[in-house]
């Protein structure tokens, strides 16, 4: 094995034990150092990398590596399921059932992938069916607030509410506005989701664009304004004509 083979081998090992030490921070630089000088075996690394950035809830560069070891090795088992496990972790059932689905036919005989699988059917199902009632529930929440505003308002001096159809009609504007509200917070719930694995915004970017820029102007500022320079016999003429 060449010299640079033994110092990539060394960082990987350095990497699985960390993760074992639940160290994951250190594990992906370790990664990251051994990536940086492997010529072979790409995809192991990215594949243990995904791990480690998928336990410090970094969904979007777990994802990344898991996309890298399918496009490296579209037979290495692992790639889909490190990409099913951060899907999952997302709540992105749909798409991760598809990634098991990929992993299993590469290995039909793995239990780790079946009973993964058959949670993770389990929590897309749970999800379909809260996707379905949740609005109910905000519309039912609704009623009952609607319902303690007509009773306490009967119980004042000078009720206002006495047309039993003015009621009804509150009754069933307040269960309407919780509908509405269970909705948007549902839909709130997939962006913020899906926001998981959305690249990042590279804020460093905009301040070197802006030291740029504050540079640029600074040297501007800096530098000296030419002066028109006239002779004695122009400088003359323009006193006389009244432009000096």
């Amino acid at each position: 094995m060449e010299p640079q083979e033994d110092e990539v081998t060394a960082l990987r090992e350095k990497g699985n034990q960390c993760v074992k030490d639940s160290d994951f921070k250190q594990a992906i630089v370790f990664y990251s150092d051994a990536l940086r000088k492997a010529s072979q075996d790409w995809h192991i690394l990215f594949s243990n990398r995904s791990f480690a950035y998928l336990k410090e809830k970094l969904y979007y560069y777990a994802l990344a590596d898991a996309e890298k070891v399918i496009e490296l090795n579209p037979m290495f088992v692992k790639g889909y399921f490190r990409k099913a496990e951060v899907l999952k972790e997302c709540c992105m059932y749909d798409e991760a059932i598809l990634s098991y689905g990929r992993a299993l036919k590469l290995e039909p005989t793995n239990n780790t992938i079946i009973t993964n699988l058959r949670q993770t059917a389990l929590m897309c199902n749970r999800e379909s069916m809260l996707e379905r009632n949740v609005p109910f529930v905000g519309a039912g929440c609704g009623v009952i607030v609607a319902i303690i505003i007509v009773i306490f308002d009967q119980f004042t001096r000078t009720p206002t509410l006495k047309n039993p159809m003015l009621m009804v009609l509150i009754v069933m504007c307040i269960a309407a506005v919780g509908f509405v509200i269970a909705k948007i917070y549902r839909y709130y719930l997939k962006l913020h989701r899906k926001g998981l694995i959305q690249e990042p915004t590279d804020l460093s970017k905009d301040f070197l664009v802006n030291d740029q820029s504050t540079d640029e102007q600074l040297d501007e500022n800096e530098l000296p304004k030419k002066k028109n320079r006239y002779t004695k016999s122009q400088a003359r003429l323009r006193f006389k004509k009244g432009k000096s």
